[in-house]
Parts: C-alpha cells; structure tokens; sequence
C-alpha cells in the first residue's frame, strides 16, 4: 500500500508521552483513520512543530504546552497519503511519509483501479500454483591439472586433452562428498598430555598427578605383550566375584597432602552385593583392571610421581629455609652456619611414591571417576620396566624425532639412570583391581536396575500422572545403585552419561522427559 487516496474521515489525537530528559527534539505525533474503502487503517504522522527539551527543577516553572498542531484536513475530506506499512500488535498501521488534499476525481480513479485489482490479481477462480524454481547453473571448477601447476611437458598434454570446457562441467554431475558425523560414542583416539619430563615445576602438583593417572586408567591400550590364547581359554564366570566392600584404608584416607600421609596397600575382604545384579562386562573380555602395582611400574606415572615428591620435598626445604632466616638476629648473622639442603635418601623417595600414588586412586574412587573391579587385571612385568609400546599414543612429545627417541629410551628404563630409588616390591595375588566408570561399564547394571524399579509397587497410594507413564527418573537409577558398595561413589551425572548411551545402543529409552525405561 505504497500511495493510496482515500476517503478521509479525520480524527485528530494527540499522544502525550514526553520524555523530560530526552536530548532529541520533541515531536507530537498525529493519528490519522483514513477510509480507503476496504477497511479504515490508522497513519501516524508528525507535524512539523517541534519543541527543544528543558529540565524542569523546582525553581523555574513548567513550560507551557503548544498548542494542538492544525488538522490536514476537516472529518470526510479526501486527501493523499503516502508512507511505509508496519505491523503493530495484531493490525498495520502506516507510517506517513506525504500527507496533502485530494480531490473526489482522485478517490473515483482510485476505487477504479482497487476493483481492477481484485479481479485481476487478488480474486482467482483456479488455485494458486507455486511457480517452479529454475535451478542455478552450477560454478564451474578447476581441473586437478589447473590447480596442481605445471609439470612435466608430457603431463601438461595430457592434461589439456582431458580438460573440459566450462559448459560440459555444467552439465556433468558434481557431487559433494562430506565428511560423516561421527557418533558420540564412536571409539575416538584419545586425547594427549604433555609428556611428565616437559612440566614445569609450577605445574608438579598432587592435583595434576591424580589427572595423570586418571587419563591413563581411561585411555591405556591393551597390553601388548599379553597372551591371547590364556584369555580366550579362561571362565570368565569364575572370575566375577562378589563385590567387596571397600577397605578401611580407602575410606579412611584423609585428603591431606599424599606426601606427609601413611597408608597401607588397600587389602580385598568380602563386602555384600545385590541378589540378582549380573556381573558386569560378562562378554567383553578384553577389559582387564589396574592394580596399583602396575600403575607404579608405568614409566610416565613414575616419572611424574618422583618429580612432584621431589618438588614437594623443594617447597617445604626452601619454606625451613626461609623460616631460620627470619628468625637470625642482626648480632648472630655473622655467625649464621648455612642451612644445607636434606636430600631424600631412596626409602623415603619410594615410600613417599606409593603413598602417592595410593592417594591418586582413593580420591578417584571417591569421585566416582574408577571403580572396584573384580574381573581380570593387567599383569605386571617381571623387571621394572614396562612393555606396553602403545602407551605412546597418551603423551605429548617433542617435534623432533631424536628427542622423542631419548623421550622413549629413558623412560622406557628408569632404573639405568635412577640410582636414587628403591626396587619395586613384588605385587600382591589378591591385589585389588579398579576400571574406568565408563557408560559401556555402567549399563547392564542400570538396566537391570531400570527392570527392578519397574516391577516394584509405588510407594505412594495416590499416583501422580506423571507416575503411569511409567519408567525411573535417574535419582531413582542412582539410589538403587548405591545399595550396592561398588558403585557407591557415582554420581547423577555418571547415571545421565551412562543412558545416554543405552539410549544410542537400543537398551533403553525414555517415555517421558525425565524418566526411563530397559528395552529387554
């Protein structure tokens, strides 16, 4: 409705919002209803009376109004309008651009030509057909030829007999290739760290040690040196022991610093488990736990370990340091004797390396981040050094290739040029075992906890409706888990992970928003 001349049936309104610190100059806009003959539309127009903003204050008086701006034309006139349409609220108004006087020659030509208009164009006996799209000629591309460069003369003969013209690449199929989305929880190549031997003495700490290890229970190849022909033959079955409850040593460990705590090697004792929950990870058998003895023997995890005792041992050395010199007076500094420097002997550097590591794997338990396992474990190497050559793939090295290969030659063997350490102690039979808490290990037992809550009676009599939709929220999952000491450190967000995944495998979905069900 770009330029229309209506019948106009003019009614002045002054809108009275005036803002009394607005720094642009002050207009009263009009509002117009004008009768085009189809429908009377609203036209907002601002006189050209303007008036400059003033603060008022208590000392000078108000300003006095202006007077009303004078009408365009008497109520009935004809007049010409020329503006934008806006929608408002659910309606359109316009937005005036021109306003002047007509005449009724003017709003005759003007019903002429609204009537014509709907004959031709807005009134139609057939349905409206949606025209075809033509589709665009597609951008013709480079040869390989073109965009390689020159080559040799034979080559570039070739080349240019092969080449096509832009119309034949037109008209030739071009498809796109993309690369797949891969799912979520497609085996990925896993993340690397910073190799220990490249840290720098600010990053030593207790914290980013449990990290370490954390990264390298979730992400540690399989053993290469491990005999396949033993595993395939063994029962695995009889390798599902009831789970244990948790030792005094592990739940009695304090969060203090590893370095000034002594803890003993966590012991297996028989703890309870749930009637009817299925051993977990029956038909994998290629899953095998970590024992502390074997993380203690990972040449990365021991190098780490030994460079944090080391610098732990460097802050409390220069925090004495500090303290004796302080306490000197002025008359004794002359015959102050030099603090000397205590060096950790070997039974210390181990012992405090185990302690260590003894408190990397109890916090992770408490985190939820590993848990007991009871089926097979990593076997340990007979000598002190490691066997496992795919580790590699978990660290950071340097660009160079010489330095990587004085990277694997020195912490493939610590012991050539670690004389300050104790041989490690041979590992136990009945050592315990942990496992990352990954979805793949938590989902036969949510299942059949999914399938124990869907048999149990509500506990309350009046059901809610939400509650005959059926399913179990994932509290519910995460209460009923608990009642069992192996999983009694997991949290909601391991539960959300674990049917995330259920959910992408087919073993379970989820009727309702918040709620879930086993499909089996």
């Amino acid at each position: 409705m770009g330029e229309a001349s209506p019948v106009a049936r003019l009614r002045y309104a002054e809108l009275s919002w005036v803002s009394k610190y607005s720094r642009r100059k002050l207009c009263i806009p009009c509002l117009n209803l004008v009768d085009d003959g189809t429908e009377v539309m609203e036209c907002s127009h601002t006189p050209g009376q303007q008036q400059e903003p003033r603060k008022i204050d208590k000392y000078t008086a108000p300003p006095q109004p202006l007077p009303p701006p004078r009408p365009v034309s008497r109520i009935g006139g004809v007049i010409k309008v020329t503006g934008k349409i806006q929608r408002r609220y659910e309606t359109r108004i316009m937005i005036v651009d021109e306003i002047s006087l007509s005449s009724f020659g003017a709003q005759l030509e003007h019903w002429k030509v609204v009537r014509e208009l709907h004959k031709t164009r807005y009134s139609f006996l057939e349905p409206f057909v949606i025209p075809l799209v033509k589709k665009a000629p597609e951008t013709p591309k480079k040869s390989q030829s073109e965009v390689r460069g020159p080559q040799t003369p034979s080559t570039t003969v070739a080349s240019q007999v092969t080449a096509q013209t832009p119309g034949a690449l037109v008209s030739s199929p071009i498809t796109v290739t993309s690369s797949p989305v891969k799912p979520k929880w497609e085996p990925q190549s896993p993340p690397k760290l910073r190799h220990p031997s490249r840290l720098r003495s600010q990053n030593l700490t207790d914290t980013a040690f449990r990290l370490y290890v954390k990264h390298f229970i979730d992400n540690a190849p399989e053993d290469s040196a491990r005999d396949e022909s033993d595993s395939d033959d063994e029962d695995l079955s009889d390798l599902y022991k009831p789970t244990r409850i948790y030792t005094s040593q592990i739940l009695g460990t304090t969060t203090n610093s590893p370095a000034d705590d002594a803890d003993a090697t966590p012991q297996s004792k028989a703890r309870k488990r749930l009637k009817g929950s299925s051993p977990i990870f029956a038909n994998d058998k290629t899953c095998q736990g970590f024992t502390l003895s074997y993380l203690r023997r990972v040449p990365e995890l021991s190098l780490m370990a030994k460079r944090v005792v080391k610098q732990r041992a460097r802050e409390l050395d220069k925090k004495a340091r500090d303290a004796a010199a302080s306490q000197v007076t002025p008359k004794s500094s002359s015959s102050k004797q030099p603090v000397k420097r205590v060096k950790l002997d070997k039974a210390s550097l181990t012992a405090k390396k185990k302690r260590l590591f003894q408190w990397a794997v109890c916090e992770l338990l408490r985190d939820g981040s590993i848990v007991l396992w009871d089926g097979p474990k990593r076997p340990c190497p007979d000598e002190d050094t490691y066997g496992n050559t795919n580790a590699s793939m978990l660290w950071k090295y340097s660009s160079s290739a010489t330095a990587d290969s004085s990277l694997f030659s020195n912490a493939g063997n610590p012991t050539q040029d670690d004389d300050d350490e104790l041989e490690l102690s041979d590992p136990e039979p009945d050592e315990e075992a942990y496992v990352s808490t990954k979805p793949r290990l938590l989902a036969p037992s949510i299942a059949d906890a999914l399938r124990a809550l869907a048999l149990a009676p509500p506990q309350r009599q009046v059901v809610k409706r939400k509650d005959l939709i059926g399913g179990s929220t994932k509290e519910d999952v995460l209460r009923y888990l608990r009642r069992d000491d192996r999983w009694a450190f997991i949290g909601e967000w391991n539960v959300a992970e674990a049917l995330e995944y259920m959910q992408s495998a087919g073993m379970a979905w989820n009727p309702s928003g918040d709620r879930w069900l086993a499909t089996g």
